[in-house]
C-alpha cells in the first residue's frame, strides 16, 4: 500500500465542508491532496499540475463536473487519470451518463469516507496495473527483444558450424558465449523488472544479518570478472580491512555493489578501470564504485536513480538494459537506512556510493 498511499488525488467541490473533509481524512491516509472549489480552478490546476486521480463533484456553478470530465476526457484517457465522480443519491441518469462519458466510478452524496476510500485505493491499484501492463509491453518488445534475436541467430549459427557428431570448433564456443551473455541480459531484465514491482507493493523484505562489505566487494568483482575480461577493463579492490561487521541483507548490497560494477563496465571503454572501495568512519561505512569512464552530465545526475532514467552516455559494447537498476538499487539503500549517490572524478569517470549508518554501541 506504500506506493498508492504517496498518490496525489485532487478534490472538486463547491461545498467547503466537502473539500475539508475529504482532504483532511485522505490526508491522514497519507495521500498528498489538493482541492479545487469549481470547475475551471480544476481544469486549470491540473494543466499545470500532476494528479493521479481526481474526485469530482457533477454539481457545481460554472463548469459543471459533467463538463469538466468530458474536456479531461480529450487529453487523459481513464487508465491515465481515474475520475471519481460524485452525485446525489437521485441523480442516477447523472451515474449513467458520467460513466459513458469515461468516468471511472462514482460515489454517492451525503459521501460515506470508508466508500470514498475504497474507490479512491481500487482506481489507483487499477491505474498500477495498467502502468504495470505498459511497462511489461515496453521491456518485452525492446529490451527483451534485442537480445532474444541475438540468442536465436547465433543458436542458428552454432547448428551450422556443428552438425550433429561433430567436435566444436572455437568458434562454436565463442558463438555459445554470445548466447550466454544475451541470455544473461535478459535474465537481469527480468529481475529488476519483478524486484521493481515488489518494491512499488511493498512486498520486498530485508534479511538482515552480521556481514562485512568487504566480502560483498570481493563477491561482486568474483561476478564481474568474466564480463569485465570480455570488455578489457580491470577491476580493482582498495578496501580497508579494519572494516566493522554490519547487520544488513547480504544479497540485496550484493545486487546493488553487482549494479555499480556491471554499469562502470558496461559504459567504460576498453583498457579502463574499475577500482571498488571501502571505509569506516564513526558513524558509517561507505563502499564506492569508481570508474575512469566518461562520467556524468548535470542533466544525468538529475535523473540517474530514477526509473527507466534516459542518460547521455551509451553502453560501449550496444548492451541492453531494463533502466531500473539504479532506481532499485536507491530503494535497497532506501530501506536499509543508508544514502546513496554518485559524483564526477576530478580525472575523469564517476563514482557510486553508498553509505550505511553504524548502530549507535559501535560508534568509537
Amino acid at each position: 500500500m506504500g506506493a498508492v498511499s504517496e498518490a496525489s488525488v485532487l478534490v472538486v467541490d463547491d461545498n467547503e465542508d466537502n473539500r475539508d473533509m475529504l482532504s483532511r481524512r485522505l490526508k491522514k491516509q497519507g495521500y498528498s491532496v489538493s482541492v479545487a472549489e469549481d470547475g475551471q480552478q480544476a481544469l486549470d490546476m491540473i494543466a499545470s499540475e500532476k494528479f493521479d486521480l481526481i474526485l469530482l463533484d457533477v454539481m457545481m456553478p460554472g463548469i459543471s463536473g459533467m463538463e469538466v470530465l468530458k474536456r479531461l476526457r480529450e487529453t487523459f484517457t481513464v487508465a491515465d487519470l481515474p475520475i471519481i465522480m460524485a452525485t446525489a443519491k437521485d441523480q442516477s441518469e447523472d451515474v449513467v451518463a458520467a460513466l459513458k462519458m469515461g468516468a471511472n466510478d462514482y460515489v454517492t452524496k451525503p459521501l460515506d469516507f470508508p466508500v470514498v476510500l475504497a474507490r479512491v485505493q481500487t482506481q489507483l491499484a487499477l491505474k498500477r496495473l495498467s502502468k504495470l501492463k505498459d511497462d511489461f509491453l515496453r521491456i518485452a518488445s525492446h529490451d527483451l527483444k534485442n537480445p532474444l534475436t541475438v540468442i536465436l541467430g547465433t543458436v542458428k549459427m552454432v547448428q551450422r558450424h556443428v552438425p550433429p557428431n561433430s567436435m566444436m570448433s572455437p568458434e562454436a564456443h565463442e558463438l555459445l558465449s554470445k548466447i550466454t551473455k544475451r541470455a544473461a541480459e535478459m535474465q537481469n531484465i527480468i529481475e529488476d523488472f519483478l524486484d521493481f514491482q515488489a518494491l512499488q507493493d511493498g512486498r520486498l523484505s530485508l534479511y538482515k544479518r552480521d556481514i562485512n562489505l568487504n566480502d560483498i566487494a570481493h563477491g561482486a568483482k568474483d561476478s564481474n570478472n568474466e564480463y569485465a575480461a570480455i570488455k578489457d577493463v580491470e577491476i580493482v579492490l582498495e578496501l580497508n580491512p579494519e572494516l566493522p561487521v554490519i547487520q544488513a541483507d547480504s544479497s540485496r548490497l550484493t545486487q546493488v555493489v553487482r549494479n555499480f560494477v556491471s554499469n562502470a563496465i558496461k559504459f567504460g571503454a576498453r583498457g579502463s578501470r574499475v577500482t571498488i572501495r571501502t571505509r569506516s568512519d564513526k558513524d558509517s561505512l561507505t563502499l564506492e564504485v569508481a570508474d575512469t569512464g566518461q562520467g556524468l552530465t548535470e542533466e544525468d545526475m538529475k535523473k540517474v536513480f530514477s526509473q527507466y532514467a534516459k542518460l547521455s552516455t551509451k553502453p560501449t559494447g550496444g548492451e541492453n538494459s531494463s533502466g531500473l537498476g539504479l532506481s532499485i538499487a536507491k530503494q535497497m539503500i532506501d530501506l536499509h537506512g543508508g544514502l546513496i549517490g554518485v559524483h564526477n572524478n576530478s580525472g575523469g569517470g564517476a563514482t557510486f556510493w553508498f553509505s550505511l549508518p553504524l548502530p549507535k554501541t559501535a560508534e568509537s
